[in-house]
């Protein structure tokens, strides 16, 4: 019986799913040392998975490609590994179907990828077309480019990776079922995006159908979304509530995150964020309504707080998301997958002398089997990057944190780094509509917050944890430390312990020692600092598969080890 050959995507998913079982102790595992090297034994029901393994920063194990090994209790091959897994993580039959779907999807995607594109050179390319070319996808989830819903001919049109540009459906909803925060009058908002020439073509459109301004809004759709979705839903609503208007306008291409575009036509303009009616990584793709309109708010709040504080003024951009337009909220069939945020482009934010780049890209390894960032760190010296990098990136998001009481969901791809001629020099932040966090009486300028119960009905009743306001101090470090160091900065660090000889423990040296020298220079912040509680030897962290799966857990957290821990190790 002839061997069956795993592809090189299937291998990447049957790894980072075994990793994420031993972080999230999913499954039992022991850990032995056979000679010189570390072995990892995973026990399921009826199969083991063996493999190599580095041990990493915040308990992470990371399994070593080409020694992993799946066989059943005797010792042979099984001929359908991740299937055998699923099986084991997940009781409910609807469950495992949708997982595998997602796990077979990442795998299918992944395989077109490596057949059809060829990967550039991406150590000179601009921002924009890095969005495209970071195909690797969320280096720990197994799910990392599910796309559910969307077909071979989908991913080639509308992700990122094959960079092509589309155009942008356009429907009319009656007033009557719309909610806008728009930064001035409609009709001189969609003109300044639009172009007159645009928003005169639309308006005759629309006119011709027998509509006007006066009763309907004029609204962008993805057009993935309006073939897979919104036409569908048209039959169930009255004649007169949406109006269909066609493509128009300026030429969008995806980013990384699939949902949000930018302007191939215009790149200075905004990037447009739309809902897509499918699960990518660990979510589904839609926009709470409710967060539409309240993005503009949560980004006028936090620009406020960083022009009160003269080191986030220096140190700190955010792109805001200055518009949002929401539809058919209360359709149950509708709700949260008719709506867009605009938000200003990053670059409109960077100098002439300046280049920006996605922070994902930090941890990227090259055609030439070298990090990405190695000519910078050759240039600069290693010990000099990182210091500069941490001091850039970590310390700001610390502040606005520490300061003045607000955590953002600081991941890889809601960071943008500038730089010159690899030198960091500033961060660049995005998406608050969905990720901001903030204890009340942590607050240090709580009259600048937003009036949330005027901003939305849902608000007016609202619990802490429910929405942007949560009980606990703690909460919103384990946010910060989650989002910027276990899933992310941890992947710079590992990469720089095997490609730079720059060991981890350095790593998290600088990160705790960059944060206190600034402490020194802001010592009214120690004892607000010291609330956070985060340097104590062991911290919780979000468990994004358990999450997943739907494994029977009061919380999707665990706690791991600290590697911000003084005395700690990194396991």
């Amino acid at each position: 019986m002839q061997q069956r050959v795993a592809s090189k995507a299937e291998k990447r998913v049957i790894k980072q799913l075994s990793e994420a079982i031993v972080f999230e102790k999913l499954l039992p595992y022991e850990i032995k040392q056979e000679s010189l090297k570390t072995v990892i034994t995973i026990f399921g029901a009826n199969f083991k998975i063996r493999s190599e393994a580095k041990r990493s920063s915040f308990g992470r194990i990371r399994l070593q490609d080409n020694t992993i090994t799946i066989t059943d209790l005797q010792g042979h091959e099984k001929p359908e590994p991740i299937r055998d897994i699923v099986y084991q993580l997940v009781n409910h039959e609807k469950m495992q179907d949708s997982l595998l779907e997602e796990l077979n999807q990442t795998i299918l995607l992944s395989e077109w990828n490596e057949k059809n594109l060829k990967l550039p050179n991406r150590r000179g390319l601009s921002y924009e077309e890095m969005e495209s070319v970071i195909m690797e996808g969320h280096p720990y989830h197994p799910c990392f480019k599910a796309r559910t819903g969307f077909s071979l001919s989908d991913h080639e049109m509308y992700g990122p990776e094959a960079r092509q540009s589309f155009q942008l459906w356009w429907v009319a909803v009656k007033r009557d079922y719309v909610n806008a925060s728009l930064p001035h009058v409609e009709e001189a908002f969609l003109q300044d995006e639009l172009g007159v020439k645009t928003y005169s073509l639309l308006l005759e459109r629309l006119n011709m159908k027998g509509g006007t301004t006066k009763d309907y809004s004029l609204f962008p759709v993805h057009p993935w979304q309006w073939k897979n979705k919104i036409q569908h839903e048209l039959k169930c609503l009255s004649p007169d509530s949406m109006i269909p208007l066609g493509y128009a306008g300026d030429f969008f291409r995806a980013t990384q995150s699939v949902r949000t575009l930018w302007n191939e036509t215009h790149p200075k303009k905004a990037h447009i964020k739309l809902p897509l009616n499918m699960v990518n990584t660990s979510s589904l793709r839609l926009i709470e309504p409710h967060s539409v309109c309240t993005a503009p708010a949560l980004s006028n709040w936090l620009e406020k707080l960083i022009k009160s504080d003269s080191y986030l003024t220096e140190s700190l951009n955010i792109l805001p998301e200055y518009a949002g337009i929401v539809g058919m909220e209360d359709n149950p069939n509708l709700s949260g997958h008719l709506a867009a945020i605009w938000r200003k482009s990053p670059s409109s934010f960077v100098k002439e002398e300046e280049r920006a780049i996605p922070m994902n890209a930090m941890s990227l390894i090259e055609q030439d089997g070298e990090p990405f960032i190695k000519p910078w760190l050759e240039r600069h010296g290693i010990k000099e990057w990182v210091t500069q990098f941490i001091k850039v990136t970590v310390v700001p998001v610390w502040h606005l944190l520490v300061s003045e009481g607000v955590a953002l969901e600081a991941h890889a791809q809601n960071m943008i780094l500038v730089h010159e001629d690899g030198w960091p020099k500033k961060i660049i932040l995005r998406d608050f509509h969905e990720s901001l966090e903030y204890v009340e009486d942590f607050l240090k300028q709580p009259s600048l917050a937003p009036n949330f119960k005027k901003l939305h009905p849902c608000y007016l009743n609202a619990g802490d944890d429910e929405f942007y306001w949560m009980s606990s101090i703690e909460g919103l470090r384990e946010l910060i430390m989650d989002t910027l160091f276990v899933f992310h900065l941890s992947e710079v660090s590992f990469l720089l312990s095997e490609h730079m000889n720059f060991t981890e423990k350095a790593f998290w040296e600088v990160v705790r020692e960059t944060i206190h020298s600034h402490l020194l220079l802001h010592p009214s912040l120690h004892e607000r600092n010291k609330l956070l509680k985060a340097e104590k030897e062991c911290i919780f962290t979000e468990s994004l598969f358990t999450r997943k799966v739907g494994m029977d857990k009061r919380e999707y957290r665990h706690s791991v080890i600290n590697s911000l821990f003084k005395e700690g190790k990194l396991y």
